[in-house]
């Protein structure tokens, strides 16, 4: 499922749930969103996965970890992390928008690098 803006204004493309998911109060669960880093993110560009307001003030969930950082060499589908405020469980729809991806511009080459080559996916860079 490919990210899309809604508005010529838009900074963040919005992402959907790829299939409908039941989160039980307290628990911390991954969300599919069937989309992929594109191919040919320019060098230098990072994509920044933010919860959508809607979802927290709505529905209660938390983006666990915040703000999720993607690589420009992450090889795994985008997934996002919520964990559940409420008293009762939430479920989100199939196609129900659940985050945005905003790209951002970085400046390699300011700290050392270990490797040039990328063996880890989600929540880990080289099996971190």
């Amino acid at each position: 499922m490919t990210p899309t803006h809604k508005t010529i204004g838009s900074a963040g493309a919005d992402l959907v749930c790829a299939k409908e998911i039941t989160i039980q109060p307290g628990e911390t669960a991954l969300v599919s969103t069937g989309a992929y880093v594109p191919s040919g993110l320019p060098n230098g560009v990072a994509l920044l996965l933010l919860a959508r307001s809607s979802i927290a003030y709505k529905k209660r969930l938390l983006l666990s970890n915040g703000v999720g950082l993607i690589d420009s060499d992450y090889p795994d589908e985008i997934k996002c992390m919520y964990t559940n405020l409420n008293t009762e469980a939430v479920t989100l729809a199939k196609g129900e928008r659940v985050a945005q991806l905003m790209p951002v511009q970085y400046v390699h080459g300011v700290f050392p690098t270990e490797s040039n080559i990328r063996t880890g996916g989600f929540g880990s860079t080289n099996n971190d």
